[in-house]
C-alpha cells in the first residue's frame, strides 16, 4: 500500500507577511507526510494575486514534493452579511454593476490561480443576507438576480480552465437561506461547473446531529470537502476527534458521494509545537482515510 495521500489548508498556522514564512509552511506540511495542500490564504478580502506569485507557490509546491487538491476563493472585501443595503469593494453580489463586475474579476483570478497550481475546484462563499430578505422579500430576486449574471459570467472562463466552483455550507446565514442558496444554484448550474462544499464544522454549528443527512441529499455533488471538528458553538477548526462530530456518519455520506482526491483537513493550529500539531492531524487525516476506503469498499 502506498502512502496516504491528504491534503490541508495552507491557513491551518494563520497567515503571515514574510514569504519565507510561507515557504516554510510548506516544507513542514510535506514534511508531516501530507501530500497535497488546499490553498487558503486570502480567503476573504479583496487582495488579487498576480501571475508570479501563483507561479512561486507552485514552485514551492514543487519543491516540496506537494500538489494542490483545491483553492478558497475570495467573495470580496468584508461586509454585513446579514445586510443587503451597503456597498463593499470587489462584491459579485452587488447591485452596483461595476462593483460586481470586479467580484467576478476576483473570482476569476483565483480561479487562474487554481488552474496554475492544478486545482480542479474553487471554494466560494455565498452570504445570501438573511435579514434584509425576511424583513423586504422583493429584494430576494434582486439579489440573486446578481449572484445569477455572476455566476452566467464565470462558467464559461471556469469550463475553459476546467476548474469547478464549490459553494460551501455557512453557519452565519440560516438553515432556510443555506438550503434555498444550494437549491437554487444546483439546479440552474451543471455539474461540470457548480457543484458543493461540504465544511463539517460549519454543517455541526448550523443542523447539529442531522448535518450529514442533511448534506447527503446533495452529495452527488459533492466536490470539495473541508473537515474539522468543533462543540457546536464556535468555529473552532479543531482536528477531527477532538470534539463532538460523528465522524463515521460524516464518512458514511462523503463514501457515496462524488468527491474524489484526498480529504481535506482545514483546522487550525493553536499548538506550540507546529509539527506536533501537524503530525496529530496527519493521523487523524490517516484514520479517515481508512475509515472511507471501508465504506468506498463496501
Amino acid at each position: 500500500m502506498g502512502k496516504t495521500e491528504l491534503a490541508i489548508s495552507t491557513e491551518f498556522a494563520g497567515v503571515h507577511m514574510e514569504l519565507e514564512h510561507t515557504e516554510e509552511l510548506f516544507r513542514r506540511i510535506a514534511g508531516a507526510g501530507f501530500t497535497h495542500v488546499h490553498w487558503c490564504h486570502e480567503w476573504d478580502g479583496d487582495y488579487t494575486y498576480s501571475v508570479y506569485e501563483m507561479q512561486q507557490a507552485r514552485e514551492w509546491m514543487e519543491k516540496y514534493g506537494l500538489r494542490a487538491k483545491a483553492l478558497h476563493a475570495s467573495r470580496g472585501s468584508s461586509k454585513d452579511i446579514r445586510l443587503y443595503r451597503e456597498h463593499y469593494r470587489k462584491d459579485y453580489t452587488s447591485d452596483w454593476e461595476y462593483n460586481r463586475r470586479a467580484g467576478v474579476e476576483l473570482i476569476q483570478n483565483r480561479v487562474d490561480f487554481a488552474h496554475i497550481l492544478g486545482a480542479s475546484e474553487i471554494v466560494l462563499h455565498l452570504y445570501a443576507p438573511h435579514i434584509t430578505l425576511r424583513e423586504e422579500p422583493e429584494k430576494k430576486e434582486i439579489f440573486y438576480g446578481n449572484v445569477y449574471r455572476s455566476l452566467d459570467e464565470l462558467m464559461p472562463y471556469c469550463l475553459e480552465k476546467g476548474v469547478r466552483i464549490c459553494v460551501e455550507d455557512l453557519y452565519d446565514i440560516t438553515e432556510e437561506c443555506m438550503l434555498e442558496a444550494w437549491e437554487r444554484l444546483l439546479g440552474k448550474y451543471p455539474p461540470e461547473f457548480l457543484g458543493i462544499c461540504y465544511d463539517t464544522g460549519h454543517a455541526n454549528m448550523l443542523w447539529r446531529d442531522r448535518a450529514p443527512q442533511v448534506v447527503d441529499k446533495y452529495k452527488d455533488r459533492m466536490y470539495a470537502v473541508h473537515l474539522h471538528d468543533n462543540f457546536g458553538a464556535t468555529d473552532a477548526h479543531l482536528i477531527p476527534w477532538e470534539a463532538q462530530i460523528d465522524w463515521e456518519q460524516v464518512i458514511k455520506v462523503i463514501g457515496k458521494s462524488a468527491y474524489e482526491g484526498p480529504l481535506i483537513l482545514e483546522v487550525g493550529c493553536h499548538d506550540k509545537d507546529m509539527d506536533v500539531f501537524l503530525r496529530r492531524a496527519y493521523e487523524a487525516g490517516c484514520r479517515l482515510d481508512e475509515m472511507l476506503r471501508k465504506v468506498r469498499e463496501a
